[in-house]
């Protein structure tokens, strides 16, 4: 009834008259307001003088707050916090805000540029403050051993986010999920990954991981064609990065992949072994190579146990032109054929028992180093290998007629098993046992009996022979031992070592079907091909010659001239 009055410290009012059909209306700053219709007060209808009460409570409508950044706790400015889309406020330099009319149930969402928004919906208060996950990253690209930026960079985050660096090397990514790790990579640079914890600015260093360079022959500057290039932990440890050039023009390679620290080392046929100290910065861009070409002896691995025996051996190739040894890992002894004559730690090995502590490979090759002496691992592999055949006949080539294993016979007394060349669990424990001498230190390991049976010692070998394969074509036969040899060059060349194999004589001259050996083919895939001419073994008018084995100088060096004929363009 126009009557106006204020409440007081306790919240209370006193009018002095009223109308009873009039209205009390209440309203307070940061309240919303209340109308009460007198007439439904029943107390007013019949008032008891000298007064009468009415109390009335009031919702608070206005919410206020501070918006702060939840990395740097500071306030943030220029946020907008948003309670419908007529009600709204913009946080100030201090981070406050104030939203006034505010429904009493409401969703408050505040959002600002390069921060996750924040929903939610407080229930009674007049107060809510909130601190928002800045979403995004930036920094620099750079080089670690140039310093110049890199550009082109991926840099990636969880859930999608990803930027490319600009020609200055920077990046902003946007979007940047909460936990997210980020991967940085770039062409010819190792990849670098870290968690992204409560950053907004990230700046990273690339350390370059492709070689390129070029291999060249130490003596004339000539560029090497065939060679392969390995980078590892340690000497005794396989290649985590290997690239392999054939037949380059130029001697070019690149490899990915570089550790930073570690051994560099370069393989090339006809070569010494280059190896390198991985140090940042440091490696160079042109590998020279030293000539080298083995003149070899050879002993068992009988021999080898015996030190003081060996040792004659070592100081009879310091004494003359020799340069090389060629030891024995299994035994060609034939009492205790095929078992392997150290402390193989091959898994395999060990648990089919095929190996004795008979002689000290390491204290063998350490004096080899030490006197210069080149050393060569001999490993039969399909024949000579009883120790193996027995301990797994389903690995051999089976006997048709008599059962068992299938065997030679070439004299009294006398058993040569096989090992079925189609069991790649054969492949294996042979490839595992050579990778573990390239380990060891030895330069280059040479495989014999890398063939099919040659059937030559009795009348009914071929109808004995089976194997898990029968029928096989030619070309069958040639695919498989090449197949065999890549896997074994790849893993001997990429634990440091050479692969060698020796051949029949007769494959100088020309493929030999019967026990899978094409020259040709085997070249590419190892590094030295090592035919065993035996004049005696060549057929009458070989070379023009009745009777071969009396002009040895004339059938070996005509298995030369055919030899080289055949492995022009090859690896090996």
């Amino acid at each position: 009834a126009g009557a106006e009055v204020t409440t007081d410290a306790g919240g209370k009012y006193q009018l002095a008259s009223w109308k009873q059909d009039g209205t009390l209306q209440i309203a307070a700053d940061g309240y919303e307001p209340v109308t009460i219709a007198l007439s439904d007060q029943p107390q007013l209808a019949q008032p008891t003088p000298p007064a009468v009460t009415l109390d009335a409570k009031l919702r608070p409508n206005t919410v206020n707050g501070v918006i702060t950044d939840a990395y740097t706790k500071k306030p943030l400015a220029g946020a907008l916090v948003k309670a419908s889309d007529t009600l709204s406020a913009t946080t100030s330099a201090d981070g406050s805000y104030r939203l006034t009319g505010v429904p009493e149930r409401f969703s408050v969402t505040v959002s600002a540029k390069d921060y996750d928004p924040v929903t939610q919906s407080p229930q009674q208060q007049t107060s809510f403050s909130s601190a928002l996950r800045p979403n995004v990253l930036a920094g620099t690209v750079t080089d670690r051993y140039s310093g110049k930026p890199v550009a082109g960079a991926q840099v990636k985050a969880g859930g999608g986010a990803s930027a490319t660096t600009g020609a200055d090397g920077t990046y902003r990514l946007e979007g940047v999920p909460a936990d997210a790790t980020i991967e940085i990579s770039a062409d010819g640079y190792a990849g670098l990954t870290q968690p992204l914890e409560q950053n907004t600015a990230l700046d990273a260093v690339l350390r370059p991981d492709v070689l390129k360079g070029k291999v060249l022959n130490a003596t004339t500057g000539a560029p090497i064609a065939n060679a392969t290039i390995l980078a590892a932990p340690n000497l005794e440890s396989d290649a985590v990065a290997m690239e392999r050039i054939d037949g380059s023009t130029d001697g070019a390679f690149t490899l990915d992949g570089l550790p930073e620290q570690g051994v560099l080392q370069v393989l090339a046929p006809g070569y010494r072994k280059a190896v390198i100290e991985l140090k940042p910065g440091s490696v160079p861009n042109e590998i020279k190579l030293e000539p080298f070409y083995t003149k070899s002896i050879y002993v068992t691995a009988a021999v080898a146990s015996n030190h003081d025996l060996l040792m004659k051996f070592f100081d009879h190739i310091d004494q003359t032109e020799l340069n090389a040894i060629v030891i024995d890992l299994k035994s060609d002894l034939r009492d205790d054929l095929g078992l392997i004559y150290y402390d193989s730690q091959v898994p395999i090995v060990k648990e089919l028992g095929t190996a004795r502590p008979i002689m000290d490979i390491k204290e063998i090759l350490a004096e080899a180093k030490k006197r210069g002496i080149y050393t060569i691992a001999r490993v039969h592999i399909f024949s000579h290998d009883n120790v193996l055949a027995d301990a797994k006949p389903k690995w051999a080539a089976q006997d048709s007629k008599n059962g068992g294993v299938f065997a030679d016979y070439p004299g009294p007394g006398i058993r040569y098993a096989w090992l079925d060349p189609w069991n790649r669990n054969v492949w294996d424990y042979n490839i595992q046992l050579s990778v573990e001498a390239a380990h060891m230190g030895f330069d280059e390991i040479n495989y014999d009996y890398i063939r099919f049976p040659s059937l030559e010692f009795g009348a009914d070998d071929k109808d004995r022979l089976k194997l898990s394969k029968p029928g096989a074509t030619d070309d069958e036969k040639y695919q498989n031992i090449a197949e065999m040899l890549t896997q074994s060059q790849k893993a001997i060349n990429g634990a440091g070592a050479y692969l060698s194999v020796d051949v029949f004589g007769v494959t100088a001259w020309e493929p030999s079907p019967l026990i899978g050996q094409d020259i040709k083919i085997m070249g590419m895939h190892t590094d030295y091909v090592c035919p065993m001419i035996y004049p005696s073994h060549f057929w009458p008018g070989a070379a023009g010659f009745d009777l071969p084995a009396k002009h040895p100088y004339e059938i070996i060096a005509e298995s030369m001239r055919l030899g080289q004929e055949q492995m022009q363009g090859k690896r090996a």
